[in-house]
């Protein structure tokens, strides 16, 4: 698996972004079960339309590696299918999801 894809990149974003990242995971609502709907390369894809008008002076705007996205999915508290996968699935609610992404 590359490097960018791995949760430990998390920890390179700026405080800014981190943060940014932790607020949108923690939006999220968790279920018991995990959602196959939705992967971390396409929730990552999420994050950065929703944040991308307020990160747009940080640098590189709202763009996020895979692995910075599944870092803060498990800095959040949420399960992971299987973690040998390159994209990640979560116990995450799809009505969340659905009300996050709205903006599209």
């Amino acid at each position: 698996m590359n490097q960018l894809d791995q949760p430990e990149e998390f920890e390179k974003l700026n405080q800014v972004k981190k943060n940014a990242l932790l607020e949108f995971c923690h939006s999220i609502n968790k279920i018991k079960t995990f959602n196959t709907r939705h992967s971390s390369y396409g929730l990552k894809h999420v994050f950065e339309r929703k944040y991308r008008e307020m990160l747009g002076g940080a640098f590189e705007g709202s763009y996020i590696t895979n692995g910075q996205f599944k870092g803060a999915m498990l800095k959040a508290g949420f399960k992971v299918k299987d973690k040998s996968r390159l994209n990640w699935h979560f116990n995450v609610s799809e009505k969340s999801i659905k009300e996050l992404d709205k903006f599209r």
